[in-house]
């Protein structure tokens, strides 16, 4: 079973990705701000991290930019899920290696198949 961590610091967002994803037999941890979310992933190392962008604290730019630089955490595929839909943020967000980028509000189908598809990539690289 596969480890997902929801980083964002609106508690209804965080509490729907939560009820979809559990659905869906994913274990699921929750971070309401970057740095506590960069903790977790320190602790627990996900399979996968869903990150916002505005967040108090540390935004998800800043925690994007940590995992990526860090070897231990770098391949640990890292979802932005937004309301940004500006170019700006997009750019600098694949320049840093982001898997994917998504824009809040968001289709349950399009999230799943996103997370699907990383997970699923990630299970056929450590079969190799």
């Amino acid at each position: 079973m596969s480890t997902i961590l929801v980083i964002d610091d609106d508690k209804d967002y965080r509490a729907g990705f939560t009820e979809v994803l559990e659905l869906e037999d994913y274990t699921i941890l929750e971070a309401e701000n970057g740095l506590i979310g960069l903790q977790m992933i320190h602790r627990y190392s996900p399979n996968l991290i869903l990150c916002d962008v505005d967040m108090p604290v540390m935004n998800g730019i800043e925690v994007l930019r940590a995992v990526k630089a860090d070897p231990t955490y770098a391949n640990i595929p890292f979802l932005i899920v937004t309301g940004h839909r500006d170019e700006r943020t997009l750019k600098t967000s694949l320049d840093l290696g982001v898997e994917a980028y998504l824009t809040k509000p968001i289709a349950v189908t399009e999230l799943l198949s996103t997370i699907d598809h990383f997970l699923k990539e990630k299970d056929s690289a450590i079969l190799l």
